[in-house]
């Protein structure tokens, strides 16, 4: 007959924060306990919550205004100052 590990460690005393262990065969098993609420799980998934209807109305776009675009150079960067050797 075999037993369930959930089984055989609700038979036993355990203290939160506590590590027990043991050699099962030629392997070293380590329990380690904590202390959980069960109260922060979190809920499970419910596909109601989803929402995909906006949450703020936005403003009708108002009258616009033609703007003529033309490309021109690019804007480069000034050529950094290099000191010579000569410099004090």
């Amino acid at each position: 007959m075999t037993i369930s590990l959930v089984d055989a460690l609700q038979q036993v005393d355990l203290e939160a924060g506590q590590r027990y262990q043991c050699r099962v065969g030629g392997l070293r098993v380590e329990v380690r306990v904590e202390g959980i609420a069960p109260d922060i799980w979190p809920a499970p998934f419910d596909v109601s919550d989803v929402r995909i209807d906006p949450w703020i109305d936005l403003p009708a776009p108002g009258p616009g205004v033609p703007v003529n675009v033309q490309t021109g150079p690019p804007l480069l960067p000034d050529p950094p100052e290099i000191p010579t050797d000569d410099s004090p």
